[in-house]
């Protein structure tokens, strides 16, 4: 019996040394990380976004808004049928942020990188709060997906901004604020 005991024993020793050197080998394997060109060196998970003409890089609570490129303008002698191109907006905590129309709803999308995956949102029509709520999502350090649709109906006047933002642990203020200009439909 004592035999067996022995054996099973190294048997289960040999498992785990041949499972160890197989993981130390996977990390050999790993290729080396090179940095590519555009990261910014104070975030380096995150890449720079150039300002967008007329925007202030002075002001830092305005949020970084990336217009995206069209593929080649149309000549003159073809029809535009391209889709209007959609404004990304940014900041510290909300990246790929992207409004979306349809004829009678509005969408918001993007990710977050938030303290327990909670952020709030509101949407303002002229200095009136009309919706305002939270959404959970996965916790930072992840990014994790949102999606909030409202209806536009909820938009009466020309002055609309839909804001996401956190509540700060601290104090209960406002911190990472990300203004969105809402058009009226």
């Amino acid at each position: 019996m004592k035999k067996i005991a022995y054996l099973f024993a190294i048997l289960i020793a040999s498992i785990g040394l041949v499972a160890c050197n197989q993981q130390k080998e996977v990390v050999k394997e790993k290729p080396p990380v090179s940095e590519p060109k555009g990261e910014n060196p104070s975030s380096p998970n995150e890449p720079v976004t150039q300002e967008p003409k007329g925007e202030n890089p002075s002001t830092p609570n305005e949020p970084d808004v990336q217009e995206p490129k069209g593929e080649n303008p149309s000549t003159p002698n073809e029809p535009d049928t391209q889709e209007p191109e959609k404004k990304i907006y940014r900041n510290e905590v909300f990246k790929d942020v992207v409004v979306t129309e349809t004829s009678d709803k509005i969408t918001i999308t993007g990710k977050a990188q938030v303290f327990e995956g909670v952020f709030q949102y509101a949407l303002y029509d002229g200095g009136k709060v009309v919706k305002e709520s939270n959404y959970q999502t996965v916790g930072a350090p992840a990014w994790g997906e949102f999606k909030i649709t409202f209806e536009k109906g909820l938009i009466t006047s020309g002055n609309a901004t839909f804001e996401l933002f956190v509540y700060s642990a601290k104090d209960g203020s406002k911190i990472d604020t990300l203004k969105i200009p809402i058009s009226k439909p």
